[in-house]
């Protein structure tokens, strides 16, 4: 009989331990979960409070724009663009959309803006405005302005049919009226302060009339801007050479551009993209490899509506970056950041009496009740790593645990 309840005690006590071994496992297991998982929370308050940092050359920026609203720019430009993630804007002509052969419709045009490009005005009719009366350049710029906005684009920019207006009061006034600024040619770069030390090194900002009422060489209507189509148009250079001055022109930035700080940029200008024909045209090897060579060299690629005028200083600056400093947080192109919420601190103060004080302003109205600090970060637990100096915080449950399992508790 005693043998039996020996036999039985021996199988009570051989359950009970491989049930504390189970649980031993199952504790080191949760143990090592949590250590992981402390590791990688353990960076959480940084990635709130800072920003992303993320891909492109914060001296190397370029902007991509394309002229006429051609057909060949939505079906053979526009795959190239995404197949690199690239956004450029598109100067679209209104009477043309879906009325002209060889054009966009409205429905590739609301397509390109669905999808994050920049959509701009090239006028209604693509005209000389300068050789216009007044009452039909007040059409051509606030015609384009509505048939945009009547498709839900909000128009931000304006660029010359011809490069012709760019330097007539008349039509500078009136561009004025309905855009924010507006594009020309033909310059390699487009400097931020208008002050392009070869061409105008007089000049020290952008404001558009000079102290004699004179128009001033660069400005917020006349952005200069590189076409390719133009200098290949001039000269008949084969695509080898164009590749190589494309390349020279978009690296010519880099001795302006220095500790991230963005004072000129390339733009870009296109018209036909794999088309027939040499005029105005970009064949598709070409515009492959420019785009390939962008995206392999890190260049951060944006638009038009990327670029923001300071009324103040008359200096244009980059939306993401600084206005003053202009200094580039590296990011995916087309990247849209998120902002964070504030979480405020602050406890209310209840104002006083201040009957017979000469105290003045707001603030003179009440006393400052002490705050008590409130954190709004993630409390961090130690992580157990060999031989560092962990305190006993996150050990003590799993030793309670080990000591219940074995009877010492």
């Amino acid at each position: 009989m005693y043998d039996d309840f020996d036999h039985i005690k021996s199988l009570q006590s051989n359950k009970i331990k491989s049930t504390r071994i189970i649980i031993i496992s199952f504790m080191v297991i949760l143990f090592m979960i949590m250590s992981n998982l402390s590791t990688d929370y353990a960076f959480l308050p940084k990635v709130v409070s800072t920003p992303v940092e993320t891909g492109g050359n914060d001296n190397k920026v370029v902007i991509l724009n394309f002229d006429d609203s051609r057909k060949s720019q939505y079906t053979n430009a526009k795959p190239i663009l995404d197949k690199y993630g690239f956004k450029a804007t598109f100067y679209v002509v209104c009477t043309y959309i879906g009325a002209k052969e060889g054009y966009m419709n409205w429905q590739e045009v609301e397509t390109l803006h669905r999808e994050g490009h920049d959509i701009a005005s090239h006028g209604m009719h693509h005209i000389h405005l300068d050789k216009l009366p007044k009452k039909d350049i007040q059409f051509e710029l606030s015609g384009s302005k509505k048939c945009l906005q009547d498709r839900g684009i909000n128009a931000k920019s304006f660029a010359y049919p011809f490069d012709s207006g760019s330097d007539d009061k008349t039509v500078i006034n009136i561009v004025a009226k309905y855009y924010e600024m507006a594009r020309t040619g033909n310059d390699a770069l487009a400097f931020l302060r208008c002050d392009n030390p070869k061409i105008q090194p007089t000049q020290t900002d952008c404001r558009t009339y000079t102290d004699k009422d004179g128009l001033t060489y660069a400005n917020r209507y006349t952005v200069r801007a590189w076409s390719q189509d133009a200098t290949r148009n001039e000269n008949s250079y084969s695509d080898t050479v164009m590749l190589d001055k494309f390349i020279k022109i978009v690296n010519s930035q880099t001795k302006y551009n220095n500790d991230g700080t963005i004072t000129a940029i390339p733009i870009i200008v296109y018209h036909r993209v794999g088309e027939s024909g040499e005029i105005y045209n970009t064949s598709l090897k070409l515009f492959e490899a420019q785009m390939k060579y962008l995206y392999e060299n890190d260049f951060m690629v944006l638009t038009m509506a990327d670029l923001a005028y300071n009324d103040k200083s008359n200096y244009f600056s980059v939306k993401e970056f600084q206005p003053e400093t202009m200094t580039v947080v590296k990011s995916t192109p087309n990247f849209t950041e998120v902002p964070l919420k504030l979480v405020s601190t602050e406890v209310p103060l209840k104002p006083v009496s201040t009957t017979g004080s000469n105290v003045t302003g707001t603030m003179g109205n009440f006393t400052e009740v002490p705050l008590i600090p409130v954190s709004t970060e993630v409390p961090l637990k130690p992580v157990s790593t060999t031989g560092s100096n962990v305190t006993g915080t996150m050990v003590n449950p799993i030793m309670d645990a080990f000591k219940i399992l074995f009877g010492q508790q």
